[in-house]
């Protein structure tokens, strides 16, 4: 019985830590909530005639992410970019090219060479995997120097840079990526995740693909995390209940076998 007392308990501290978890990060730009999953262990008796499965305790599985969308932070920035619908966006490691991540947060920062990265300096990349960067002079028709004057994000991804009156050029398109199962992506810190076999390999494409439904891109928005926090405190209380209760029902199967030796 103490066994059992103690996978019940076990399963109560990780569904607190998971819940606790989703409630501290309530407030973190594109932040998926996560789910605790349990199983029942079963024992068969097989001294009877027909088999009775007897509870055994329960067994603690990897908890699952939810990846469903998040309300929109509205913030009218020109490079705060959020995703309606399915995708993430690929984002580069500077200081090891062959690493790839991809997040939901599109909180986008302009370096001073015209690269767009994150808060972390990942590089964000277009629809052929490649880096963009956008200029910050060009020479018009006349040959004079224009700069910079305006950057438009369209729901297509397609990143449009004005510089001055009449003068506007389209960049890059930024690119989405998709996966066969998202719920299999490894969590890396940051809102960033990584390929898992489980995964299966990202298939990148651009934003309004109908091939692989990605979603549209919102200009001057960011995704908020899918937390509801009313209900992940509820859900902690009863956690929290479930810990007391199996703490209890030890402590009493304790004292009686602490009664019947003495």
């Amino acid at each position: 019985m103490v066994a059992i007392y103690k996978s019940g308990m076990g399963a109560a501290l990780q569904d607190i830590a998971v819940i606790s978890n989703n409630i501290a990060n309530a407030g973190t730009v594109s932040f998926k909530r996560s789910d605790t999953i349990f199983e029942d262990i079963y024992a068969t008796e097989k001294n009877r005639t027909s088999e009775i499965r007897l509870g055994n305790g329960v067994q603690k599985l990897e908890p699952r992410r939810a990846h469903q969308q998040g309300s929109f932070i509205m913030t009218n920035a020109a490079l705060d970019l959020a995703i309606n619908g399915e995708g993430f966006f690929a984002i580069k490691n500077p200081s090891n090219p062959d690493e790839l991540k991809y997040t939901r947060n599109g909180s986008i920062n302009l370096t001073n060479e015209g690269e767009l990265v994150t808060m972390e300096g990942f590089k964000f990349l277009d629809t052929e995997g490649n880096e963009i960067k956008i200029p910050f002079t060009v020479i018009d028709n006349q040959e004079n120097p224009r700069r910079l004057s305006a950057i438009n994000v369209a729901a297509n991804g397609q990143i449009q840079v004005d510089y001055g009156q009449g003068v506007s050029i389209n960049v890059a398109t930024i690119g989405l990526s998709t996966f066969k199962d998202e719920t299999k992506l490894r969590s890396d810190g940051n809102t960033n995740y990584v390929v898992t076999p489980e995964s299966g390999a990202a298939i990148n494409s651009a934003p309004q693909d109908t091939s692989t439904a990605t979603g549209t891109i919102q200009s001057g928005a960011l995704e908020a995390a899918n937390v509801d926090t009313t209900n992940e405190l509820a859900r902690l209380l009863r956690a929290q209940q479930a810990f007391s209760g199996t703490s209890r029902l030890m402590q009493a199967d304790v004292d009686m076998i602490r009664r019947l030796i003495d």
